[in-house]
């Protein structure tokens, strides 16, 4: 049986409008039905055969509706496929809109004005949580007005040729090396630009096995584009970006990327001071995790939850998870994917744990204050000692920023203006909201522990690199894929 019309093919594809009966189709199939084109077909032929048509549904047929290649079906597979509950062609006007596998017809969360501390923040909180929640064992659509909305951006990627699955994999793991050198603001502008390019490959994609990998492809750089809002500082977008991410991990069934994802989610929470939102965040992600095929994301979740027990002031819960996260370091094998290599990275460890240990010394009184700022100057000391060539930038700044704070804190100030001055030294280079705020936290410590003229001068110095740190200039999209 002819799939169409013989007045309905077109040879358009799903940017246009024309193609929005096939998007919508593809996001009732994936979605609500959770199914392959293959499965589906097979559904819309054993409907024909209750219906007793006879019809021959393939793979093929469903991708020529999805990628715009045919507008509308002809009347027999338009019932059968109405039987099924499938929108129809030409039902709707909405706006044309790069398709991602989710409907984004739900409005949008309207944008928070606070941290998450009112009243309307918490049930805002509450009500994304709830939703996470069922999205980890059910349909990620259910997280649709959380999503950004990216057809409001305008793409001005610079690229050679026609962009493809191994363009894409290239610029993330290129783009992911700036943004751990030089901070989330070298990358935010490029990596969401590309992220809207890579939204239309996947809208074309061709056969479930390409599919697949490019919904793996567009849930790492979405992570990335998360985690960088998040380094600049702009959690609301980072939020966004990261739910889109869980999104195309969940459809994936990349169970890894699902729980990095979470980490991303759980460490937007604590930059707002929300530890208890934080550690439900850490503490859903370990349920992919402990299904993912190595123990690399469950070792940085459980650092992650010892974070937020430290933020609370749980020293025996703090102490257990760090114990955790080293246990389940030990049986991480070589095979470590690209989302979580950095933590793995020598060092990087002794980092967190000094920062851990940073935190709870805040939360502390007396002489327990004492001895763990010790012990997170202790930590840094040994991240620093770790470090090898290659090792990220902003990894090794936060080594100096600790130990400075630490020894301003515990009244060491020659030591401690020697790290700050290397911290300001290694800041002029990294563009990120984070390293402005351990600054801040540091430049705190120092007016609190000495009057000393050479004290003062490091926190004007501080000062002004914070004020002139969202002006640093962002890499170009074409340099960074130059050395990738």
């Amino acid at each position: 049986m002819d799939v169409t019309d013989s007045h309905t093919e077109h040879d358009g594809h799903p940017g246009d409008s024309a193609g929005l009966w096939g998007r919508h189709l593809r996001t009732f199939r994936r979605a609500q039905l959770g199914l392959s084109r293959r499965d589906f077909a097979e559904l819309v032929n054993e409907e024909g055969r209750r219906q007793r048509i006879n019809v021959a549904c393939s793979e093929r047929h469903v991708a020529r509706w999805e990628l715009g290649e045919v507008q509308c079906p002809n009347k027999t597979y338009r019932a059968l496929l109405s039987a099924i509950g499938a929108p129809e062609p030409g039902a709707d006007a909405a706006p044309n809109r790069v398709d991602t596998g989710v409907d984004f017809t739900a409005a949008p969360l309207p944008r928070p004005t606070g941290t998450g501390t009112t009243d309307q923040g918490r049930l805002r909180d509450t009500t994304f949580l709830q939703a996470l929640a069922a999205a980890v064992v059910g349909s990620p659509d259910i997280l649709s007005p959380w999503l950004p909305r990216l057809d409001d951006l305008e793409t001005r990627v610079e690229t050679t040729g026609q962009p493809d699955l191994d363009f894409v994999y290239r610029a993330t793991i290129r783009l992911r090396e700036i943004d751990q050198s030089h901070g989330g603001s070298a990358v935010t502008d490029a990596a969401t630009n590309l992220l809207t390019v890579t939204t239309t490959l996947l809208a074309r994609s061709r056969g479930e096995a390409h599919e697949h990998a490019m919904l793996i492809a567009s849930a790492d750089l979405a992570r990335l584009v998360g985690w960088a809002y998040h380094d600049v500082g702009d959690q609301h977008r980072a939020r966004e970006y990261a739910t889109l991410a869980l999104v195309f991990a969940r459809q994936a069934g990349a169970d890894s990327l699902v729980a990095s994802t979470f980490y991303v989610l759980g460490r937007i929470s604590l930059i707002e001071h929300d530890p208890r939102t934080a550690l439900r965040m850490f503490q859903l992600g370990q349920l992919p995790a402990q299904d993912a095929a190595n123990g690399g994301e469950s070792a940085r979740l459980y650092a992650n939850e010892a974070w937020a027990h430290a933020m609370m002031g749980d020293a025996s819960r703090m102490e257990f998870a760090l114990a955790r996260a080293e246990d389940e370091t030990t049986r991480v094998g070589d095979l470590i994917d690209p989302w979580t290599r950095v933590f793995f990275t020598p060092g990087e460890f002794n980092g967190m744990r000094s920062v851990i240990y940073n935190e709870y010394a805040l939360t502390a009184r007396g002489r327990a204050a004492e001895r763990y700022t010790l012990v997170a100057i202790d930590s840094a000391r040994a991240s620093l000692a770790a470090s090898v060539p290659g090792r990220p930038t902003r990894s090794i700044l936060f080594d100096n920023i600790t130990i400075a704070t630490g020894a301003f804190r515990l009244g060491q100030i020659n030591e401690a203006v020697s790290y700050a001055n290397t911290s300001l030294e290694l800041a002029g280079n990294v563009g990120s909201g984070r390293v402005t705020d351990r600054l801040r936290r540091m430049t705190h410590a120092a007016t609190l522990s000495s009057p000393r003229r050479d004290v003062r001068d490091l926190c004007h110095a501080v000062g002004r690199a914070s004020e002139t740190a969202s002006h640093r200039p962002r890499f170009p999209f074409d340099c960074q894929l130059a050395t990738a």
